[in-house]
């Protein structure tokens, strides 16, 4: 299980970089002051991380899966790789933050900033991206599958590649400078008709196409199916 120490001693342990055997599961780091902290590979599942600095710190491979981290500033962190499934960003910030590979599946991120952030290949799938920023953020290959991104800023951004398909993208702001060579939006809601056109224009695939209606058979109708 590891040591269950108070919050004052997980932080003192967590700044000497003393983190070998401790239980960190639910621990209460409210507003915690961790900027370039050392939490690699760390298990921080449902920690209370809200409103933390964390500036610089290292996150990598970190499970982070249903954690609390309203309002917390990770600018510029290091998380390739870690886990924030069901997680809560709510207004976080992430500008510049090394985010490849992240899985924030089923995350809530309204409103979170990743301007300027790596995301190459990071999984969204199903999260809550309402009004997130991404302004400048490196999207290339990220995967956004029933995602919310309505009125989400992506200004600039480089979805080359990205899976966008079935996601909510009513308001959502594209630019000419939004790179969408290759870009899957297939069956997304909320893309106006002359969007999708432009979008296409500029290399981006399946944009307005959605799945055919399924018309079912007699012998279904009879049935009650």
């Amino acid at each position: 299980m590891g040591q269950l120490l108070s919050r004052e001693a997980l932080i003192e342990r967590i700044k000497a970089g003393e983190t070998k055997d401790i239980n960190f599961r639910e621990a209460d780091l409210l507003k915690a002051d961790l900027p370039r902290a050392n939490l690699a590979q760390l298990s921080l599942a449902r920690t209370h991380l809200v409103l933390a600095n964390l500036r610089g710190a290292n996150l990598t491979g970190a499970d982070l899966d249903r954690a609390w981290l309203i309002g917390a500033n990770l600018e510029a962190a290091d998380l390739r790789g870690a886990r924030l499934r069901d997680a809560n960003l709510e207004a976080a910030s992430l500008q510049r933050a090394n985010l490849e590979a992240v899985d924030f599946s089923r995350a809530n991120l309204r409103g979170a900033d990743f301007s300027g952030a790596d995301l190459r290949s990071a999984d969204f799938s199903r999260a809550d991206l309402r009004g997130a920023i991404f302004e400048g953020a490196d999207l290339s290959g990220a995967i956004f599958r029933d995602s919310d991104l309505s009125e989400a800023r992506l200004t600039s951004a480089n979805l080359t590649k990205a899976d966008l398909s079935r996601s909510d993208l009513t308001g959502t702001v594209f630019t000419e400078s939004t790179q969408v060579e290759g870009t899957d939006f297939y069956s997304t809601e909320g893309l106006l008709p002359a969007e999708a056109h432009k979008l296409a224009e500029r290399g981006a695939l399946n944009s307005g196409e959605h799945p055919s209606p399924t018309v079912a058979t007699e012998s279904e109708v009879s049935s009650g199916r």
